[in-house]
């Protein structure tokens, strides 16, 4: 097995959270990869430099001017701090970037709008599997190269579903790969805000269909359809508060698991 755990900007600064999460994925036999957001603190920061961040359909459309606070907050301060503590509790983490190794390669979103944003259009695991090799944690920044050998920002919920998608591809039939997504919600929820402990991608179009999941959350629930469907075991959408609950959320004691049906 191997372990990708993306969490939200929301947690970052939350240091018991982000620590037990941390000591979770280095204690755990399988392999592990953290890769974290940050959107919020980039937004904070360009405001009180003067640049307005604007949006399209909740995703940020990047001018090269807003690039520059991106690298800064999440490639410099997030990703370096993230480090910082993973070495505090002992874990031996060595924080990239999607430049590193060209890891994530992005093709641009909204080419007419001169923006920096971009979706994945490649990965390359060579750095991750270089700092696994050296028995390193990767602590991964989605900050990538264009295909214009730019910088680019790339949403993390997509580079972490990539790079589960391209982990799967390669070592899926000796390292089946899960994927959690931790946040402060504890999972996807129902009309009744009940938590839905399990949906089979072949459900998620019906739950969008009829409400019950939208915007933000009917394009990750979609994505995590697709990637399941392309060999990642499984992706688990859930909360973290405390010790114990990493696990937890892999066995599928708390949070949502999407899962493919056609292989079940």
């Amino acid at each position: 097995m191997a372990i990708i755990v993306k969490v939200g900007g929301t947690l970052l600064a939350r240091e018991p959270v982000i620590t037990g999460i941390i000591r979770e994925i280095a204690a755990a036999e399988e392999p592990g990869l953290l890769i974290h957001g940050g959107g919020k603190a980039v937004t904070e920061l360009a405001g009180r430099l003067g640049i307005v961040s604007t949006f399209r359909d909740g995703v940020r459309l990047t001018q090269p001017e807003e690039m520059a606070v991106v690298d800064m907050v999440l490639a410099g301060r997030n990703n370096t701090e993230l480090v910082r503590l993973a070495h505090r509790v002992g874990v031996r983490a060595l924080g990239l970037t999607g430049a590193d190794g060209g890891l994530l390669v992005g093709r641009i979103l909204y080419p007419d709008q001169g923006g920096r944003t971009a979706e994945v259009a490649q990965v390359n695991l060579a750095a991750i599997d270089a700092a696994r090799n050296a028995q390193f944690l990767p602590v991964l920044a989605t900050v990538g190269v264009g295909q214009d050998g730019g910088p680019v920002n790339i949403n993390a919920d997509e580079a972490a579903q990539a790079i589960a998608r391209e982990w799967a591809r390669l070592h899926g039939a000796v390292e089946p790969v899960r994927l959690v997504f931790v946040s402060d919600i504890p999972g996807v929820l129902d009309e009744q805000n009940a938590l839905i402990p399990s949906i089979p991608a072949d459900q998620v179009e019906a739950l969008i269909a009829d409400g019950v999941v939208q915007g933000g959350m009917a394009a990750k629930l979609r994505s995590c359809a697709e990637a399941v469907r392309h060999g990642v075991e499984r992706i688990v959408i859930g909360g973290y508060r405390d010790r114990g609950d990493l696990e937890r959320l892999l066995r599928g004691d708390q949070g949502t698991t999407v899962t493919n049906t056609e292989k079940e």
